[in-house]
């Protein structure tokens, strides 16, 4: 190709790692003038009530909702597998789904989730691998955050950012805690 032209082909998107068929991206969002506003108003108030969220401006979180992907997912699709790296946070918008963990060699199921669930919260903030499987138990319509998009947003509205990484901070400093009262514990434990 001459420098400067550019090729009309599209890009294929990489294939998925396993057998799982893909997920359908409905980018367009093709909806009634007046059902996208209270659609966004919506989603807008669901991550409000997610604590990673809670402090966030409305104008910072409608910039997220309105830039992110919206999925559909089949009853049976995998959204997202434990260990995958995808970079992605979900925010679970009707439909309902369960998340599986890896123990003792099987997945079990962990928990089900609902409209207003929020998962991938490091994966989002920082490219870390799922610690769960999350599939569809039915239809189900997801809005997909990915880290750029969320670095994007927390570049151009700092306020955004200092909040979310606030709240990822105390929730890693609680953790650090229960682990230093369970390493006391097996410490103590050992003195019998």
């Amino acid at each position: 190709m001459a420098p400067g032209r550019s090729s009309n082909r599209r890009r294929r998107p990489p294939k998925p790692h396993d057998n799982t068929p893909p997920l359908r991206l409905d980018c367009a969002r093709k909806r009634q003038p007046g059902n996208a506003v209270m659609s966004i108003r919506e989603d807008i108030a669901m991550l409000r009530a997610v604590e990673l969220f809670a402090a966030a401006d409305p104008a910072h979180l409608q910039v997220l909702v309105f830039a992110a992907p919206r999925i559909e997912a089949a009853a049976g699709d995998w959204l997202f597998r434990e260990g995958q790296v995808d970079g992605a946070g979900w925010l679970l918008r009707s439909g309902a789904a369960s998340a599986w963990q890896a123990r003792r060699g099987e997945e079990e199921k962990v928990a089900n989730l609902g409209r207003g669930a929020f998962l991938g919260e490091l994966a989002m903030a920082a490219r870390q691998p799922h610690h769960l499987s999350v599939k569809a138990e039915t239809r189900l319509s997801a809005l997909r955050f990915d880290h750029d998009l969320f670095l994007r947003v927390a570049a151009e509205f700092p306020e955004f950012g200092r909040q979310v990484f606030a709240v990822l901070t105390r929730r890693l400093e609680l953790s650090m805690q229960e682990l230093n009262r369970v390493r006391e514990l097996f410490v103590r434990a050992r003195s019998f």
